[in-house]
């Protein structure tokens, strides 16, 4: 049974019979990705010995179920939207008895090579089952400290802000995979996500909410309640009612408002 209800807006969770002679390990997956969950899932239970007590799909819930569930063991993707898993396991370690992370990443293992330590294991996707059980093998032997925890983090933390997930867009009946770099501003117009770039201009199917989640990269900035803007592409700013700024941005003809609750943040952005 489990020792603790998952919150209302936890994704729904499976687990296998525990076998009586195996301890106990509380696990949390959290992964974007539901197929990658499913398949961290199915390994960790052919490897036995563990309980799943739940799922999550970015580091906001990642934070939340550690603190809610206390699992011993998270699998943790490092590339998500919104919240990385870098910047989640850094909020987790601060937790009263943080559980063990381990990393899961798309990179390659060559590259990875430099964080490879003893006291924190990554996997690479796809995932063995028997890199997976060597994984769970290094845990039960040593459990790492919090300072090992935030040495790899550290050390993770560069290389995770460089890379940035396209956008799937859609045009016509055509989806084109989208880089953030090309996008220039992101528009709201009533129930429509409006998206100029220097591909074109695209809908987004989906909430002014939601893209601004999946635009990691550091260049964009919500600039006014209706505007995302890609601040690396600012060439004029001009002065408008209210002490309020105007923008015009490589790439477009348009003039895009930035408003008096943003001008702060967009003055600090730019150095003003």
């Amino acid at each position: 049974m489990f020792r603790e209800k998952a919150p209302p807006w936890a994704l729904p969770f499976l687990r296998r019979p525990q076998r009586p002679w195996e301890p106990e390990v509380r696990v949390l997956i959290v992964d974007d990705e539901p197929l990658a969950r499913e398949e961290i899932r199915f390994l960790l239970e052919e490897a036995g010995g563990m309980t799943i007590v739940g799922e999550g799909e970015n580091g906001f819930a990642a934070l939340e179920l550690s603190r809610e569930l206390k699992p011993d063991l998270v699998f943790l993707d490092i590339q998500m939207p919104g919240k990385n898993g870098i910047e989640a396991a850094r909020e987790i370690l601060r937790l009263e008895n943080p559980p063990t992370i381990i990393f899961q990443t798309a990179y390659d293992e060559f590259a990875l090579q430099a964080f490879e330590v003893h006291a924190l294991d990554y996997l690479v996707k796809p995932v063995s089952q028997e890199r997976l059980n060597k994984t769970l093998k290094r845990v039960k032997t040593r459990q790492p400290s919090v300072e090992d925890l935030e040495r790899l983090i550290s050390r993770l933390h560069a290389p995770v802000q460089a890379d940035h997930k396209p956008l799937p867009l859609y045009a016509g009946e055509t989806i084109v995979p989208l880089k953030q770099q090309d996008i220039i501003f992101v528009e709201a117009r009533g129930r429509e996500v409006r998206i100029v770039s220097n591909r074109g201009e695209f809908f987004y199917h989906g909430t002014f909410w939601q893209i601004e989640e999946q635009l990691t990269h550091p260049d964009f900035l919500h600039c006014h309640r209706s505007y995302i803007v890609n601040i690396s592409l600012v060439e004029r700013i001009d002065l408008w009612v209210n002490n309020t700024f105007m923008l015009r941005l490589a790439g477009t003809a348009e003039m895009i408002p930035v408003s008096r609750s943003h001008i702060g943040e967009f003055r600090k952005r730019l150095n003003l």
